[in-house]
């Protein structure tokens, strides 16, 4: 993404594929990501907020502030870290 400062809402979503974010080390977010037949994974610390699994998750990264969603179907969900 090459900066971490969106406006508003940010969704990515998708029904067969995987979906990959890259962020900055210095994102703050709150984020919540579901997959029916995939994975989860992050680079980042998350504060999880509620439940969470394998496939749903709804946490913060850093202090919070902005709203990531990310939704797929049939794929994984992988938050990276830029360098």
């Amino acid at each position: 993404m090459g900066r971490a400062d969106w406006d508003d809402e940010l969704e990515f979503e998708t029904v067969n594929g995987a979906i990959t974010v890259e962020m900055p080390a210095s994102t703050n977010a709150n984020v919540r990501a579901e997959t029916l037949n995939g994975s989860i994974s992050s680079d980042f610390p998350l504060t999880v907020n509620g439940r969470f699994g394998s496939r749903r998750l709804q946490g913060t990264i850093g202090s919070g502030g902005k709203d990531l969603r990310l939704k797929t179907v049939n794929g994984r969900i992988r938050l990276r870290r830029s360098s």
